[in-house]
């Protein structure tokens, strides 16, 4: 048997924050964080009900888990269906339905039927689930929907809940989840979890009754006491930047570790088809075993190594709102998010570039003082055009990044950066002026017809009028200062790209409103605080 789970729903909690009140980054701490721990809780519980050993979970990440049950009693079902209306009973009065549950059981293999066809008529099973939310609640005997209404939910007492929770993870080493008459001495924080009693210990946890589930939050101290229990393989609690005092970094404090001008980076990444290279490892493979290693493979790179990369210079400015299975949410200065997601990318590529699997990304810059529900949702629709629409010269979408207002492959990802630092720097040596930057601007955006209600033949006029603004006020070709020359010579290839940009095959031409709207951003004066 192979059953599989589904948590959805998870971006509508975890950024479902009071919009009046600071302190954001706390809030989406404890929301993400409870998530992590309530997926790891549900599979748990799926295990202790037909009574599996732990190690029969082939993977739990990103809301979904997957067990083989094989060996599992003869009234799974009836286990399982008791199983669901227990959970959505406790989401519903303890997320007001915005969590939402399924679960489906596929029994044993048909005859001639592959590991690969398994899986998938597993996951179709959980996706007509998944339409079919609060079923178990609502469907026994006969239809009942009076047991959705819900009664009111003390908003201000949930966010309380939350805020505590945040504010104790920092210094968390242990959770454990036991049954709700535990008792929880020496716990820093408690809070009900899946109807479970969950508990944050800054030391070792004393001994539990019966077989608790266990996380080591941190990881990589083999020196401290493992508790008893069922072990989570996976440390749940990500990296959390600290002010030099050693005071956690709020996304205001995060704005001003920025070049120029005061804006964050939210930065979406996720694999691309990921569904294709789950079938191929599986018909590779003909093990379910498969669907484990590569789940624990994917989930290596995004919840252990970026997470340990991001406690080391120039990222530790970097906060990570969740990381784990293949995809990623991270809030951080503009200008270190753009490269991060070079790094983030570099390093997937050498993990899983090999078997063909790619990644794609957003990357929404942003004023800090904005929700990050609206800024999530902006990261969210950019990766969504970088996984549908095709780059300039590119045969395919996917395996790109979408910023700054245009969409590359990542193979121009450090090209694009690169040309925008230069830029950068001879504004800031006063080899070049700023407002040389926005000219050119106004001009790629004319020609390239982006520009707002164009007059009748500006477009093509455009090449023309910006050779006359080089002419006039960029430096001489034979200027003594080598700098000076190489702006002017910047600007005319420019300019002889714009007469071919259609087909030009240099990425700063192709570019050049990304890394123009880069320079732009990092020469900004403090003080400003304009559209980007």
């Amino acid at each position: 048997m192979l059953i599989v789970g589904d948590l959805s729903g998870i971006q509508e909690f975890v950024f479902a924050l009071p919009e009046e009140e600071g302190g954001q980054a706390r809030m989406l701490r404890a929301r993400s964080f409870f998530v992590q721990a309530l997926s790891e809780v549900l599979a748990w519980r799926v295990q202790r009900a037909l009574q599996l050993p732990r190690e029969t979970l082939l993977f739990c990440a990103a809301g979904k888990f997957a067990i083989l049950a094989d060996g599992a009693p003869p009234d799974t079902g009836a286990r399982l269906g008791a199983e669901r209306v227990a959970v959505e009973e406790w989401l519903l009065r303890e997320t007001a339905g915005t969590l939402r549950y399924a679960l489906a059981l596929e029994p044993d293999r048909h005859d001639g039927e592959g590991t690969a066809e398994r899986y998938d008529r597993a996951m179709t099973a959980l996706q007509v689930e998944k339409h079919r939310p609060w079923a178990a609640v609502a469907a026994g005997e006969r239809w009942t929907p009076q047991r959705l209404v819900l009664a009111p939910m003390p908003e201000k007492a949930a966010a309380e809940r939350f805020r505590q929770l945040g504010a104790a993870l920092p210094a968390a080493r242990w959770l454990v989840v036991a049954e709700r008459d535990e008792p929880s001495a020496g716990a820093a924080f408690t809070f009900d979890l899946a109807d479970h009693r969950a508990a944050l210990y800054t030391e070792s946890p004393p001994p539990a009754r019966g077989a608790p589930l266990v996380a080591d939050l941190q990881g990589g101290d083999p020196g401290m006491h493992i508790p008893a229990g069922d072990q989570v393989r996976r440390p749940l609690a990500r990296y959390v930047p600290r002010k030099p005092d050693g005071g956690l970094l709020l996304f205001e404090d995060m704005a001003r570790y920025t070049r120029g001008a005061h804006y964050l980076g939210v930065l979406k990444m996720d694999a691309d088809s990921l569904g294709v290279a789950v079938r191929e490892r599986l018909r590779a493979a003909g093990d379910l075993r498969a669907l484990a290693r590569f789940s624990g493979e994917l989930d290596d790179i995004f919840a252990l190594e970026l997470d340990a990369l991001l406690r080391n210079s120039p990222w530790q400015e970097i906060y990570t709102v969740f990381s784990g299975g293949d995809d990623l949410l991270l809030v951080g200065p503009w200008n270190v998010m753009l490269d991060f997601a070079g790094e983030a990318r570099r390093r997937f590529a050498e993990r899983f570039g090999g078997e063909g699997l790619t990644i794609s990304g957003g990357l929404a810059v942003v004023r800090y003082r904005l929700p990050i529900r609206q800024t999530a949702a902006v990261a969210e629709a950019l990766l969504e055009r970088a996984k549908t629409e095709t780059a300039p010269g590119a045969q395919a979408p996917k395996d790109q990044l979408a910023a700054l207002g245009q969409l590359w492959k990542w193979e121009h990802h450090a090209a694009v950066v690169a040309a925008g630092k230069r830029l950068v720097e001879w504004v800031t040596e006063r080899k070049m002026e700023r407002g040389w930057l926005q000219t050119m601007l106004d001009f790629a955006r004319l020609h390239r017809g982006e520009a707002a209600e164009p007059r009748s033949g500006d477009r093509a006029l455009a090449p023309s009028r910006l050779a006359y603004h080089v002419e006039r006020n960029y430096p001489r070709r034979n200027d003594r200062d080598p700098t000076r020359r190489a702006v002017r010579e910047w600007a005319e290839r420019m300019l002889a790209g714009f007469d071919a940009a259609d087909g030009s095959r240099d990425p700063e031409v192709t570019y050049l409103p990304a890394i123009l709207r880069y320079a732009l951003l990092a020469t900004r004066s403090t003080t400003r605080e304009e559209t980007p």
